[in-house]
C-alpha cells in the first residue's frame, strides 16, 4: 500500500514524474534542512462499507499513539487543534472534504495518503483514532500521529425506497426564489433569504427523473437523495394566483444535528 522514495531513485519509479516533481518542491520548501524521504500511499481502495462510521466526528486529542489517549485528561483543547471534525456519509463519501473513504482508511487522492482510522470504545463513549499523515510523514517518512475524535451524531436517514407515484403538476423546471425556515415565512412581495441561493434550480423529468444524477429521483410529494438517503417532501401552492414550490433542505442541520429542515421555495421557470 505504501510506496517509500529515496532522492536516490526517484527517478526509476513507476510513478509520473511531475506528481514526484511537484512532492519534492513541496517538501523542500516545508523542510529545506531536513533529509527528505517521500512517502505516498495506494489511495485506489475499493470501497467496503463500514455502517459504525457513519456520523458526525468531533476532535478531541491529539496523541503520539492510541495508546497514549486518556479520556479524562486530553493533552489538547479542540480549540488548540486543526482538525475539528469529521462527518462521514453514505458511500464513500465525507462532507466539505475532497477525501473519501473505505472501512478503516481515510482517503486523500491530492495528498496521495490512506489513513488508516480505527474505532474503540471506552468508558461507553465511541473513540475515533486517525492516523494524521501530514509533511512528517509524506516528506520525512516519519510514523504519523492519531487524532482522537468523539462520536458526537449518528447519520439520520429516511426511507428512500418510496414507489413511483406521479404527479404530473410538478414536472418542468423551477427556479429558486427564496430560502425560509417555515413555509409560512414567504412572502412574494418580499424576499425573506438575504444571501445567494445555493439552490438555482430544481427540475422533475418524466417516470420519476432529474437531470441532476441518477441518485436523485422523484415520486408525488418528495424528492429522492439515494446518496445522501434523504426524502425530501416538496409542495406546491398557489399565491396570488401563482404557483410556487416549497422544497425541504435536508442540510447537515438536519443529518447530524436533529433540527427541522429549512426550505427552498421555487417558482416555473419560464
Amino acid at each position: 500500500m505504501i510506496r517509500t522514495i529515496t532522492l536516490a531513485v526517484v527517478t526509476v519509479l513507476a510513478l509520473p514524474l511531475f506528481v514526484l516533481a511537484a512532492q519534492l518542491e513541496d517538501c523542500q520548501n516545508a523542510f529545506p534542512r531536513e533529509k527528505l524521504s517521500l512517502t505516498q500511499d495506494d489511495t485506489n481502495l475499493p470501497f467496503e462499507n463500514d455502517p459504525n462510521v457513519l456520523g458526525q466526528w468531533e476532535t478531541v486529542d491529539f496523541v503520539k499513539s492510541p495508546d497514549k489517549f486518556t479520556p479524562a485528561a486530553p493533552r489538547y483543547t479542540p480549540e488548540d487543534l486543526f482538525l475539528k471534525e469529521m462527518i462521514f456519509l453514505p458511500e464513500g463519501r465525507m462532507a466539505g472534504s475532497p477525501q473519501t473513504w473505505t472501512k478503516g482508511f481515510v482517503l486523500h487522492e491530492g495528498d496521495r495518503t490512506a489513513s488508516a482510522y480505527e474505532i474503540k470504545k471506552i468508558d461507553g463513549q465511541e473513540y475515533m483514532f486517525l492516523e494524521w499523515k501530514s509533511g512528517d510523514y509524506t516528506c520525512l517518512g516519519r510514523k504519523p500521529y492519531y487524532y482522537v475524535l468523539k462520536k458526537s451524531a449518528d447519520l439520520r436517514t429516511d426511507d428512500v425506497n418510496l414507489p413511483f407515484k406521479n404527479d404530473k403538476k410538478v414536472l418542468g423546471k423551477w427556479r429558486a426564489v427564496d430560502f425560509v425556515f417555515k413555509p409560512e415565512d414567504f412572502t412574494p412581495e418580499q424576499k425573506y433569504w438575504r444571501g445567494d441561493l445555493y439552490l438555482k434550480t430544481l427540475t422533475f423529468l418524466p417516470k420519476g427523473k432529474t437531470p441532476m444524477s441518477p441518485a436523485i429521483t422523484w415520486t408525488n410529494g418528495f424528492v429522492l437523495h439515494h446518496g445522501d438517503k434523504t426524502a425530501s417532501a416538496y409542495k406546491i401552492k398557489k399565491i396570488n394566483g401563482k404557483e410556487y414550490l416549497f422544497f425541504e433542505w435536508k442540510s447537515g442541520d438536519y443529518l447530524f444535528r436533529g433540527e427541522k429542515p429549512a426550505y427552498y421555495v421555487l417558482e416555473r421557470a419560464q
